[in-house]
């Protein structure tokens, strides 16, 4: 449980040439290498522009057109190709299919535009006049189109002999026709037509004839160009079987040439060498010393033999984490939020603890809980590959314990009384919807939730401590005097409520246990600058910061403990809704009943299961980790090699 010990090392090798070094690490995936950016006195080995990069995504999208996928498992290539024997093969490729595209796209609007002249020719179809006779007046302005049937019975009012409109189809809506204008009043009519709301129809050029020879023709055209387009689509002409194969070959060598081109900007080069630095996990170490042997020249130090200081060029140890496998699907939870620093105490098993066992407590059903961790393990988990499904199966074991004491099986609430009274026990353990039931759980939630930011505080502390920050450990608000000052206040309400503890309540307990506390709290923040070495700032900041920063920790205390009361109350509604669920049943009786009782519990899972994982993670975030966790750490991100498919998922 914890993290995974690194190892920072120095990899120096002969010449100007890391490729070789680079590959081996790559094939080991477990260097996470510095950036040489970091060395800004020295040279990059990266200089140039990465050419593969953008052959690879035309040879891609290449493939993609061709319809051609690339292996999806092989990472390296059979074979290497030159670039430019790669490049002018992918650009004859890409070329062809670029011209069928374009002649394909052309083929499309003439077929579009058919299409919508022969819609139109349509509505033509009662004029008895030839198109190249309508166009043939050299005097008079024609307008094919359509006007509403609220604008058609205007025309009266306008029709003062300048235009004459002749109506040949209606369709309901509309009235299809045309109006023939003088040349010199042209302008005017228009206007008119446009204040009715003519919608105008652009007859093309290469209409002749009648609307039904037109029609005819366009239809005979139609028909030929998809019948070319319909060629031209058949990709697979483009290039044989042989041809997909070598350019499926070609890509994956592009592929991985970029990767090795990218990795080129974690090598400083100097004189007549090459120097690459990073982390390595521990255990791994030798493992990455005997592999770089293989490469003539290279040698693998450690800071101290190399006379290196890591923290000098900014670098941080990457973290990666380290738990047993009940711990270990937690981990997404954490990296939620964000990863520990490098030496940091790792939450994961403090959250997979705290977690599974308030989900189990509110979502308390031992049938409900089986079902939840057959359906987490085999068909989230195994079917879906969501890493989700294995922490709703350790929370599911819970929900079984917890379901024995509540005595629910899928919300039958007293299945189990038989089994309880061969125990010896006149009852099941907890009556959730008992009046007494109801205050004894809620009293319960509120302690537990003390108890769980008990140990967020002292897990706090145990972290600052191994930071070196001793001061913050006890003059903070999550640090031990924040403790004190909060069990304080815990053993006050207490003594209110009727639980008398001994010195509770003394002028010595206040003075001890509440007022220096309090005052060590207000005034930590400048104490710990001055610990630090750094000016704590003027007394009138201190004094308004301590104030602030007081008002919000007595808040948080408050609203953290409280908010611990979300773990009762979905106990409660978790029974309620059965209890719902049981009377609809009832109301309804004979085969309904076994329905709505099916139905009725799978709908309580899927809604509950939800809002008690949603719920348990928010008390997770706001309620523990802000009380201990600083999320600075920086991921482990060793040196590897990608296939195709997981290119195109990142």
């Amino acid at each position: 449980m914890g993290m995974v010990k690194m190892e920072h090392v120095n990899i120096y090798g002969d010449g100007r040439e890391p490729r070789a070094a680079l590959e081996l690490l790559a094939g080991l995936s477990c260097f996470d290498p510095d950036d040489a950016k970091a060395f800004v006195a020295q040279q990059s080995a990266q200089e140039e522009e990465n050419l593969f990069e953008p052959l690879l995504a035309q040879a891609l999208g290449l493939l993609k057109d061709l319809g051609k996928a690339p292996p999806e498992t092989q990472t390296a290539p059979q074979r290497a190709f030159a670039f430019d024997e790669v490049q002018s093969t992918v650009e004859k490729f890409a070329a062809e299919v670029a011209e069928r595209g374009q002649r394909m796209a052309e083929l499309n609007a003439r077929i579009a535009s058919c299409e919508q002249t022969k819609e139109q020719l349509y509505h033509l179809t009662g004029l008895d006049a030839t198109m190249d006779e309508i166009f043939s007046c050299k005097f008079l302005k024609v307008r094919f189109g359509r006007l509403p049937k609220d604008s058609y019975v205007k025309l009266p009012y306008y029709e003062d002999g300048t235009f004459t409109f002749r109506q040949y189809d209606f369709d309901g809506e509309f009235y299809w026709g045309m109006y023939f204008v003088p040349a010199e009043h042209a302008e005017a009519v228009d206007s008119i037509f446009a204040s009715l709301f003519f919608e105008r129809l652009w007859v093309p050029d290469f209409v002749h004839g009648t609307p039904q020879d037109a029609i005819a023709k366009l239809i005979s055209e139609q028909q030929q160009l998809s019948a070319e387009r319909d060629a031209l689509s058949q990709m697979a002409d483009v290039a044989t079987p042989a041809d997909l194969e070598l350019l499926c070959q070609m890509t994956l060598w592009l592929h991985y040439e970029a990767q090795v081109f990218s990795m080129r900007r974690y090598v400083v080069l100097l004189d007549h060498s090459y120097y690459i630095s990073g982390y390595v996990p521990a255990a791994r170490l030798e493992e990455v010393e005997q592999t770089l042997k293989r490469v003539p020249g290279v040698r693998l130090l450690s800071d101290e033999a190399a006379g290196v200081d890591a923290r000098l060029a900014g670098n941080t140890p990457p973290v990666e984490l380290k738990n047993n496998w009940f711990s270990r699907p937690f981990e997404m939870f954490v990296k939620m939020y964000g990863l520990p620093g490098y030496g940091d105490l790792d939450p994961t098993l403090f959250v997979s603890i705290t977690y599974a066992i308030l989900f189990g407590v509110m979502f308390g059903d031992v049938g409900q809980g089986i079902l939840l961790g057959l359906i987490g393990f085999f068909i989230m988990y195994k079917k879906m590959h969501m890493e989700i499904g294995l922490i709703l199966t350790r929370c599911s074991v819970f929900s079984v314990l917890f379901g024995f004491v509540y005595g629910s099986v899928f919300g039958f609430e007293h299945a189990l009384d038989g089994m309880y009274r061969a125990m010896g026990f006149a009852e099941k353990p907890v009556e959730v919807l008992q009046p007494d039931s109801i205050n004894t759980i809620l009293i319960l939630s509120v302690a537990a939730g003390v108890f769980i930011i008990v140990a967020a505080i002292l897990t706090g502390v145990a972290s600052e401590m191994r930071r070196g920050k001793a001061v913050k450990a006890v003059f903070s608000v999550n640090g031990l005097a924040g403790l004190v000052f909060y069990l304080s206040l815990i053993a006050l309400l207490l003594s209110a409520v009727g639980i008398q503890l001994p010195f509770v309540g003394s002028v010595p307990f206040l003075i001890v246990c509440l007022v220096v506390p309090f005052v060590m709290m207000y005034f930590a923040e400048p104490i710990v600058q001055l610990s630090e070495g750094n000016k704590p700032g003027k007394p009138g900041e201190i004094i308004l910061n301590g104030f602030f920063e007081m008002f919000d920790a007595m808040l948080s205390f408050a609203s953290n403990t409280m908010s611990f009361l979300r773990v009762g109350g979905f106990v409660l509604a978790h029974a309620g809704m059965m209890t719902v669920v049981f009377t609809l049943a009832e109301m309804t009786g004979g085969p309904l009943y076994v329905l709505i009782v099916v139905v009725g519990n799978l709908f309580v899972m899927a809604l509950e299961g939800l809002f008690v994982g949603i719920q348990v993670l928010r008390l997770e975030f706001y309620e523990i980790f802000s009380r201990f966790f600083d999320a600075n750490g920086r991921p482990f991100t060793p040196l590897c090699f990608q296939s195709l498919a997981q290119r195109a998922q990142s």
